[in-house]
């Protein structure tokens, strides 16, 4: 794997295209958006960003995270595959298929909870201090996983589910929503468990994104040949309109002015580029393997 030089260009983006970062999550500007690979998540201004090269306002890197475990810092984070704003954008959900999970503050970049999974992909935050992962292919992976997290960073509940890539809150509804290699779940909250109330096979297989849409109402999936809407109340996978269908979609969100962001891999599972559609945009990150971007929301 080539050397990466991110951290130059990143100081090189903050001088040059935005006004420096003052550690208060309610200055970072509404159209923003996150951008996670290898060791490293970015918040990146969208519209101070010049053509393709983005402007990046803020970032993070395990490798220099002095509050976490050096093995933390050196191997169980170096392939971050997903990043979600929480706590009205105070803070950053963080997932690495190498092997961890973490909640990051934006304002102070320090770690306020980390824990060992094996091959994570997805993170959620749920009512009273739990969480929940995605464990993907691995050896002891293939399932979600359930923290407490006022009772520490091990497991109190476990369910299988092969390939295991997709987790999402719905606070309207009080269910989560986790996606595998061709099934999307529903469960609720039983204390320290999690209960099965429904499931779904979904069209395709290798299910790999799941995100909820602005409007609470519906599901982005992605599966192994293209990109779904599947809406809450019917039930129903529609194919999303005018969206182009690529092989394994790796990330795909919609913003309250209805633009997409999208990720696609361009070499093996990553890509240097994040895509926009309604309007159409392409921004380059050549120093990073970009997994997922996300709208900041």
């Amino acid at each position: 794997m080539k050397k990466l030089f991110l951290i130059p260009v990143v100081s090189f983006l903050l001088s040059t295209f935005c006004a420096p970062f003052s550690g208060n999550a309610q200055t970072i500007p509404l159209k923003s958006f996150l951008v996670c690979g290898d060791s490293q998540v970015l918040i990146v201004d969208y519209n101070q960003s010049k053509d393709s090269i983005p402007a990046v306002i803020w970032s993070w890197d395990a490798r220099q995270a002095v509050d976490i475990p050096e093995s933390y810092r050196t191997t169980k984070f170096k392939t971050m595959d997903d990043c979600k704003a929480i706590a009205n954008g105070k803070k950053v959900l963080l997932s690495s298929s190498s092997g961890a999970i973490a909640i990051v503050d934006i304002a102070t970049k320090k770690v306020g909870f980390y824990a060992e999974v094996p091959n994570a992909h997805s993170i959620a935050l749920l009512p009273d201090n739990k969480l929940v992962a995605a464990a993907s292919t691995a050896t002891t992976g293939n399932k979600i996983v359930l923290f407490d997290m006022t009772k520490g960073n091990e497991p109190v509940f476990t369910d299988t589910l092969y390939s295991a890539h997709g987790t999402v809150w719905d606070d309207t509804r009080k269910r989560l929503y986790t996606l595998g290699y061709e099934v999307l779940r529903e469960y609720k909250i039983s204390g320290n468990r999690l209960d099965l109330t429904r499931h779904w096979k979904i069209p395709g297989i290798g299910g790999h994104e799941l995100l909820m849409s602005p409007n609470n109402n519906q599901l982005f999936v992605t599966e192994h040949h293209g990109a779904w809407i599947f809406d809450l109340q019917s039930q129903k996978f529609e194919k999303i309109k005018d969206f182009p269908d690529r092989e394994n979609i790796k990330s795909l969100g919609l913003d309250q002015s209805s633009q997409y962001i999208y990720t696609y891999p361009e070499e093996s599972w990553w890509t240097f580029h994040v895509n926009f559609k309604n309007p159409a945009r392409r921004m380059a990150f050549p120093d990073l393997h970009v997994y997922k971007a996300r709208w900041f929301y």
